[in-house]
C-alpha cells in the first residue's frame, strides 16, 4: 500500500479531533493520489473557515445581554443563548422542543400566531410585549422582536426571537410615572399660578390657580399669551429682555390683564427651559397674586400721605388763622401808631417794623401756600397749579409754560394733593438743582388716563445714578396707591422730563 495512504488518514483524524492547521506535502509524482492530498488539504481549509465562523457566531450569540430563541417552522426552540438561562434559571433541556408559547405566563393571544401573522403581512422585525416565568418563579415582563431565519438555500426555515428583559425599565417607568403623578398634584393643588410656556410665551400647561387668576375658563386657547398679558407695554419689554438675557427672573413685579378686564398685580418667577445645546424653547414658572398685598400697601400709603398732608392742612390753618390774625393785627397798631408820633426818629422805627412785618406776613402766606393751598382745597389742581407758576415766576428768575386740557377732569382731593406736590417738588429741584429758566407743565387725558408731563431745560442727570433716589422715590410712592406710573428721562445738559400716567378707572374722580 502507497504510505502516501497512512499520512492521509491520520490527516482525517486530525480535522475529526478539530486540528485544521496541518497539510500534507504533495509529492513530486502528481498523481491520483496527490490529487487526492491535494483534495484533503482545500477541505481542511474549508472546515477551518467553516468552524472560525461557528464559533464567532457562537460567541456572538452567547454573548447578548438578550434573550435569544431559536425556532423552528412550527414554532418550537430549538436553541437558546445563555442569558436564557441565566435569566430564565432553566437549563438548555428545558427548553429544547417546547412550543415557544410555553415561555408565556399569560397565553390570552399566541405568540407564535402573533409572529408569524404580523411577519407575513410585513417583512420587517415585529415586537410584542409580554411576560415570562422565571424558575423561582418570578414574573418578568419582556419586549419580543422577531424576524425570520432562512438557510442557504435563501428558504424560510424559522424563526429567530430576541426577548429583552423589562423589569429595570419597567420599575423606571413607575417610579416615573409616580413622580409625575406627585409633581401634577402639586402642580395642581398650588395655590400660585404654576405655567409653562414656549418660547413665544404662549401658555402650554397652566395649573387651576393659573385659570383662576387669569378668570379664565379652563381651556389653553390660541393667543393665550403670558408676554401679551402683561398689561403695561414697558413692563412687557422689560420682562422680555431680562428673561431672554438671563434666563432667568426672580419676583419681577408687574399687572397682568385678566378676562374679565381687570388687572391685578402679581410677582412672576421664570426660567428658561434648554435643549442639551442651551437653545432656549420655552419657560416655567410661577405667578403669585399680590393684589391683597398691593391694595393693603396703597392702603398704608394712602394713610400717610393723607395723614401728612391732614397735619400740613392744620398746621397751615393754625399759623393763618392764628399767627396771620396776631401779625396783622401789630400791623394795624404800628401804622396806626406812626400816625400819632411827631419823633421823627420813632417814626422811622416804626416804618422799619412795619416794613419788616409786611415781609414776614409775605413769607408765612408762602409758607402755608406750600403746606396746603388755600387755591387747590377751594379751586382744584389746575387753578392751584396756575397760582403755583405765577407765584414761582415773581419770586424766581423762572418763566412757565402750562397747557391744561379744557376736559381734565376734577380728581379726588387725595390725588390732586398728590399731584400738586410732585409738581411743586419738580419745580424746586429743577431751580435748585437743574438751575432752569424755562418749566413746561401738560395735564390732558388720553385713553382713560390722566397724563401729567413736567419738563424743563435745566443741566439734567444720569437716570442710571439717580434713579433710585429718595426723591424720586417720594414721587413713585405718591402715585403708586393710584396704580400710576412715572417714566423718568434726563440727558446731562440736556434738561429733565417726567411722564405720570394714573388710570382713572383706579380713581374715584369727584
Amino acid at each position: 500500500m502507497d504510505p502516501r495512504f497512512k499520512k492521509i488518514n491520520r490527516q482525517l483524524t486530525e480535522y475529526a479531533v478539530g486540528n485544521f492547521g496541518k497539510k500534507l506535502k504533495v509529492s513530486s509524482r502528481l498523481d491520483e493520489v496527490d490529487a487526492f492530498i491535494t483534495c484533503i488539504n482545500m477541505l481542511g481549509e474549508e472546515l477551518k473557515e467553516t468552524t472560525i465562523s461557528k464559533n464567532h457566531f457562537n460567541n456572538i450569540f452567547n454573548s447578548v445581554s438578550d434573550m435569544i430563541f431559536v425556532l423552528d417552522a412550527k414554532g418550537n426552540i430549538q436553541n437558546t443563548s445563555n442569558t436564557v438561562h441565566e435569566i430564565l434559571k432553566h437549563p438548555a433541556a428545558k427548553f429544547k422542543n417546547k412550543f415557544v408559547d410555553t415561555l408565556e405566563v399569560k397565553r390570552d393571544h399566541s405568540l407564535f400566531l402573533h409572529i408569524v401573522r404580523h411577519l407575513k403581512s410585513n417583512r420587517n422585525p415585529v415586537e410584542i410585549e409580554t411576560s415570562f416565568r422565571t424558575g423561582e418563579g418570578r414574573i418578568i415582563p419582556v419586549l419580543c422582536s422577531s424576524s425570520f431565519l432562512y438557510n442557504e438555500k435563501k428558504i424560510k426555515a424559522g424563526y429567530l426571537v430576541v426577548a429583552k428583559d423589562l423589569t429595570n425599565i419597567k420599575q423606571y417607568e413607575f417610579s416615573l410615572k409616580e413622580s409625575e403623578e406627585k409633581y401634577r398634584k402639586i402642580f395642581e393643588e398650588s395655590s400660585d399660578c404654576i405655567f409653562i410656556t414656549d418660547k413665544e410665551g404662549n401658555f402650554l400647561d397652566l395649573n387651576v390657580a393659573g385659570y383662576n387668576l387669569f378668570k379664565k375658563s379652563n381651556s389653553l386657547t390660541a393667543g393665550f399669551n403670558l408676554f401679551s398679558l402683561i398689561y403695561k407695554p414697558l413692563g412687557k419689554k422689560y420682562f422680555i429682555y431680562e428673561i431672554k438675557k438671563n434666563k432667568t427672573l426672580v419676583n419681577f413685579a408687574t399687572q397682568l390683564k385678566r378676562f374679565d378686564g381687570s388687572v391685578t398685580d402679581c410677582l412672576i418667577s421664570a426660567s428658561a427651559i434648554e435643549t442639551d445645546n442651551k437653545k432656549i424653547i420655552g419657560y416655567r414658572g410661577i405667578i403669585k397674586d399680590i393684589s391683597k398685598e398691593k391694595e393693603t400697601e396703597n392702603i398704608v400709603l394712602k394713610t400717610i400721605v393723607n395723614t401728612q398732608e391732614a397735619e400740613r392742612m392744620r398746621f397751615a390753618k393754625d399759623i393763618h388763622d392764628s399767627l396771620g390774625q396776631q401779625l396783622s393785627a401789630i400791623k394795624f397798631y404800628i401804622g396806626t401808631s406812626v400816625s400819632h408820633t411827631n419823633d421823627e426818629r420813632q417814626k422811622a422805627l416804626l416804618i422799619k417794623s412795619n416794613e419788616a412785618l409786611v415781609t414776614v406776613l409775605a413769607d408765612m402766606r408762602n409758607i402755608c401756600f406750600n403746606l396746603m393751598p388755600k387755591t387747590l382745597e377751594n379751586f382744584g389742581l389746575t387753578a392751584s397749579v396756575k397760582e403755583l407758576c405765577k407765584q414761582t415766576e415773581v419770586n424766581e428768575q423762572l418763566t412757565f409754560t402750562l397747557r391744561a386740557a379744557d376736559n381734565f377732569p376734577p380728581l379726588n382731593k387725595p390725588l390732586e394733593i398728590a399731584i400738586f406736590r410732585i409738581i411743586q417738588e419738580f419745580i424746586n429741584n429743577s431751580l435748585k438743582h437743574g438751575k432752569a429758566t424755562k418749566i413746561g407743565i401738560e395735564l390732558f387725558t388720553k385713553d382713560n388716563t390722566a397724563i401729567i408731563i413736567l419738563k424743563d431745560n435745566g443741566t439734567g442727570f444720569d437716570t442710571a445714578v439717580i434713579t433710585n433716589g429718595m426723591g424720586l422715590k417720594n414721587v413713585q410712592s405718591r402715585i403708586q396707591p393710584y396704580n400710576g406710573d412715572i417714566f423718568i428721562s434726563s440727558t446731562v445738559g440736556r434738561g429733565t422730563k417726567y411722564k405720570i400716567i394714573i388710570p382713572l378707572t383706579f380713581v374715584n374722580i369727584q
